[in-house]
């Protein structure tokens, strides 16, 4: 007999299914990081993103793949959505809730 998955009660943050374009929008003007297929990383400010996960860095900087150091700054940054791995944005700048 198999085990019952246990439902997760309402109270339960972790069960909480947010949409990430939700917390995209909410990290307009706050710093992230973003990995790219190929490896690249790029850490900026966060100034415009779209439904497509299109976003503009201003203040980015190209950070190097095994150490993290930055090896190139660059004033703004567009980053096509379709090369994105994934985006880390910087939770200590967003209010409690918003994601």
């Amino acid at each position: 007999m198999r085990n019952k998955p246990t439902k997760n009660t309402k109270n339960d943050k972790s069960s909480k299914i947010v949409n990430p374009l939700k917390i995209l929008n909410k990290s307009v003007n706050n710093k992230i990081l973003v990995r790219l297929k190929d490896g690249r990383e790029y850490i900026g400010r966060l100034l415009e993103t779209d439904i497509f996960m299109n976003l503009v860095l201003t203040s980015a900087e190209e950070l190097e793949k095994d150490t993290g150091r930055p090896i190139s700054k660059y004033g703004e940054v567009f980053i096509r959505g379709n090369n994105i791995l994934f985006i880390k944005p910087d939770y200590t700048e967003l209010k409690s809730g918003e994601y």
